[in-house]
C-alpha cells in the first residue's frame, strides 16, 4: 500500500523524533525497506525548508531533500492541475498547505500520514498516525 505524508510526519521521521506516532513510524519503516511508497507533496518539501530556515527544528535540510530525491520509495508529487482541481472541494480547510496535502491524498486515493487532528477528522480521506 502507498501513502501521502504531511510535513511534520516527514520531518519527524527524518529527525527520529519521539513525536512521530507508532503507526506512522512503521509506515515509514516499510517505505525505507521498499515495501511501500510514500508520496511527498512538493509543498511538504517547501515547508520543511521553511522549518529548517526558521530553525524551528534542527536538521540537515539538504540531506532530507537528497534522501527524498534519490529514493525510489519516496516520490515527490508536483502541484499540478488535478491537485488544484481536488482543492476545490476542500472549503473547510483554511490553510493552503493543508489543502494541497489533503488534495494530493484525495486525488491519489491514498491514506495520509498526519498528526493534525483537524485533518484526521475529515471523512473523505483515511489517515494514519
Amino acid at each position: 500500500m502507498n501513502f501521502v505524508s504531511d510535513t511534520h510526519a516527514r520531518v519527524w521521521w527524518f529527525t527520529n523524533s519521539p513525536k512521530l506516532g507508532d503507526k506512522a513510524a512503521k509506515t515509514f519503516t516499510y517505505c525505507e525497506r521498499g515495501e511501500s511508497v510514500i508520496v511527498i507533496p512538493s509543498i511538504v518539501i517547501a515547508e520543511a525548508m521553511s522549518i529548517f530556515e526558521k530553525k524551528r527544528v534542527s536538521f540537515d535540510f539538504r540531506k532530507l531533500f537528497r534522501q527524498v530525491r534519490d529514493s525510489e520509495n519516496f516520490v515527490i508529487m508536483a502541484l499540478d492541475y488535478p491537485i488544484l482541481e481536488a482543492m476545490l472541494d476542500l472549503k473547510d480547510l483554511p490553510e493552503l498547505h493543508d489543502k494541497i496535502i489533503v488534495a494530493t491524498a484525495k486525488h491519489l486515493e491514498l491514506p495520509l500520514i498526519t498528526k493534525d487532528a483537524m485533518l484526521r477528522k475529515l471523512s473523505n480521506i483515511k489517515t494514519i498516525w
